[in-house]
């Protein structure tokens, strides 16, 4: 116990003067009487009651001295030491994404009861003389410095709102550690559901008090989502996706696939406990805009009257399966439009070439009867052994010439026209090998340009397959050699057409909540607007064509607005496997939450209930009330 008034003890001195007060003997007055026969009656009963006397005096001395002790307890305020109030505390509120787990069915989350909790704490009593709230999802944040009104601390608390960030504990706890500078009898208190991976060096610190939230519970989520291009075709896409059940038993799930909200795909898997599982949705289609993956448990089939099964199901039931966590279960990524690709064909007529084109996707012949002079935007020339002396500007596609012209000069067939050497590190060239194959009818070419590129050439150094200025050429009789009948012809022109459309299989950039975000824009605006999923807006600078958004605390589709700035979007997820886990914190930590309760309960009651003065002084006015009874009944003078 420890006192913070101790110069009160001078007024103990006030007691000399009450035991002085006792000492002092009243002098007599001296009355004439006429006799003292009756008088002396008097004297022998006083004379048999004098130690009663004598202890009604002692006992009036004791209650006096003891209301004396009580006051000067009151003033000197005692405490206990570990009623002490601290000098300093940081508390740090775990807002990340985790902390959004819902914890009961009225949809009370998990900082929803850190919320609560400390809400009740600072409604009755102070923390400590001077204290400090932080955040530790995604960033640290000081959301009010040190102060001692709890009116705005409880204020403070109201500010701090849910996120999708990932949980930042060591950086906040070094945050707080700065803010104390390392002040004796100073605290650290975290409230977080422990979903981090360096929980272990935050408990080791002895300044560090954890109050954990919640319980490990079970949950499924989405942890990769990446769109692409598929290789083997030249407008539809594909994406990878990985899913993982954080519970104990295995379940049935479903992912459904929509593009711009049209049903796509829908994947059925089951999924393990803890064991990622990878699927791949192809043939998602040319067709862009927004790709949204909704993992969700499987329908239970309607009840059959069957006998019963004999074998007991390994799935866990869904009605038995509460996700709590739903924020992985929904994904996003942007797929950018494919237009329609226009080929202009001239030459002389060939059936392997025609059936070739016509079965590229996304594409629009066109037969020409005369050679235009420039190639139009977004279209490709294909020419067959008929060249122009000069090469109209633009993407061309030459097959088998038979005359030169102002790129190349065409001489006689090549004798042995066998591929020795190949560029396989070329787009052109990707998912196809024409190493030693025989491709009847090349002639030899002689390219005036030095900076043509040579895909494919004979063991002469003949090229067979080269490229230059947006200009292909191959040199290949399709009519006499097999190359039209192998596979290996489709895939040079639809690889040939895939590069010259632009797409390399390239998407928009899809972001995770853990990841800052930086964007190059073209544009004169001196600042645009950024909207989240939620509606909420906040304006940001422009400078140099980049603006710089840091992390988004939300998932979900962003919206970038400006005057002249055309409307930009970006697709933001999780895709972060510490938050889907509900589960990674030890066991030992959520032990300790019975223990940490118990000590949280107690410091309440303790730190709200009155203070000792408080009840010195009550007692002290019930001795004044307990002297004055005994006085009225003559039991003390």
């Amino acid at each position: 116990m420890t006192f913070t008034n101790p110069v009160a003890w001078y007024l103990l001195f006030l007691a000399v003067p009450i035991i002085l007060f006792y000492i002092l003997k009243i002098r007599l007055r001296q009355v004439p009487v006429s006799t003292v026969i009756f008088w002396q009656q008097v004297f022998e009963e006083r004379r048999s009651r004098s130690f009663w006397r004598r202890l009604r005096h002692l006992i009036s001395l004791i209650l006096s001295l003891l209301f004396l002790f009580l006051l000067i307890g009151s003033v000197l305020n005692p405490v206990f030491v570990s009623q002490k109030t601290p000098a300093r505390c940081v508390i740090i509120v775990d807002n990340s994404a985790g902390m959004n787990a819902v914890t009961d069915s009225r949809g009370t989350s998990r900082l929803d009861l850190v919320k609560n909790q400390l809400n009740r704490l600072l409604a009755t009593n102070t923390i400590a003389r001077q204290t400090a709230i932080i955040t530790a999802g995604g960033t640290p944040q000081i959301i009010v410095g040190f102060t001692d009104h709890a009116g705005t601390l409880r204020r403070s608390i109201e500010l701090i709102k849910p996120t999708d960030y990932a949980t930042k504990l060591t950086a906040a706890a070094e945050l707080a550690e700065q803010l104390i500078d390392s002040e004796e009898d100073s605290l650290i208190w975290i409230y977080t559901d422990g979903c981090v991976t360096d929980l272990a060096d935050l408990t080791e610190k002895p300044n560090i008090k954890f109050f954990p939230v919640g319980s490990p519970a079970d949950n499924i989520g989405v942890t990769k989502f990446q769109p692409r291009r598929s290789f083997g075709d030249t407008v539809g896409y594909e994406v990878l996706i990985e899913m993982v059940n954080f519970g104990t038993e295995s379940v049935d799930a479903e992912l459904e696939l929509k593009l711009e909200n049209k049903l796509v795909d829908v994947i059925s898997c089951k999924l393990e406990p803890n064991q990622p599982q990878t699927k791949i949705a192809a043939n998602i289609g040319a067709k862009g805009g927004l790709l949204q993956a909704t993992l969700k448990l499987a329908a239970k089939p309607a009840a059959k009257q069957t006998a019963k099964p004999t074998v007991k199901p390994t799935a866990k039931p869904a009605e038995n399966f509460v996700d709590v966590f739903p924020t992985d279960n929904i994904v996003v990524a942007f797929l950018p439009e494919l237009s329609t690709q226009h080929v202009y064909v001239f030459g002389t007529e060939n059936f392997f070439l025609r059936k070739v084109l016509q079965s590229q996707p996304n594409v629009e012949l066109h037969f020409l009867s005369a050679i235009p002079d420039r190639v139009p935007d977004g279209g490709i020339l294909v020419l067959h052994q008929t060249v122009p002396a000069t090469i109209p500007a633009g993407k061309v596609l030459i097959l088998d010439p038979r005359n030169s012209c102002d790129l190349f000069e065409v001489g006689e067939e090549i004798e042995v026209p066998m591929i020795a050497g190949e560029d396989s590190a070329s787009p052109f060239l990707k998912f196809v090998h024409l190493t030693n194959l025989m491709i009847t009818g090349s002639r030899k070419l002689t390219f005036l340009n030095r900076n043509t590129e040579i895909l494919a050439e004979t063991p002469e150094t003949f090229p067979i397959y080269a490229y230059c200025d947006n200009i292909l050429v191959l040199t290949a009789d399709l009519t006499r050699s097999d190359l039209a009948l192998r596979t290996a012809f489709p895939i040079l022109v639809s690889q040939a057409l895939l590069q010259f459309r632009g797409g390399g299989g390239e998407l928009e950039k899809t972001y995770s909540t853990d990841e800052p975000v930086r964007l190059e824009l073209k544009t004169t605006d001196k600042q645009i607007t950024l909207i989240s999923p939620s509606g909420f807006s906040q304006q940001f600078p422009v400078k140099s064509d980049t603006v710089s958004l840091g992390m988004l605390p939300e998932c979900g589709v962003w919206t970038i607005l400006g005057e002249v700035t055309e409307q930009i979007r970006i697709a933001c997820n999780l895709s972060n496997i510490s938050e889907s886990n509900l589960r990674l914190a030890p066991e030992t930590f959520y032990a300790q939450q019975h223990t940490q309760t118990s000590n949280y309960t107690n410091y309440i009651l303790f730190q709200t209930a009155q203070p000792i003065w408080f009840w010195l002084t009550i007692i002290a006015l019930l001795l004044c009330v307990t002297e004055w009874f005994l006085y009225q009944r003559r039991w003390i003078d």
